[in-house]
């Protein structure tokens, strides 16, 4: 499963269920969410994000 950023809000709609992003989400989805959402312009692939410590700075 892909990590992508999305940069646009972006439904993707499945038989029986659609899920809202929205723009600004960095997420790990599906790989058919991701093809779908990049294909319209709507997300671009990005990298596992950095974890955070609980303060906010990033984590070692």
């Amino acid at each position: 499963m892909p990590w992508v950023r999305f940069t646009e809000d972006h439904n993707w709609v499945q038989p029986g269920f659609t899920i809202a992003y929205k723009a600004g989400m960095h997420l790990n989805v599906t790989r058919a969410c991701a093809d779908e959402a990049v294909t319209a312009g709507k997300a671009v692939r990005a990298g596992v994000p950095k974890r955070e410590a609980a303060d906010g700075k990033e984590a070692e």
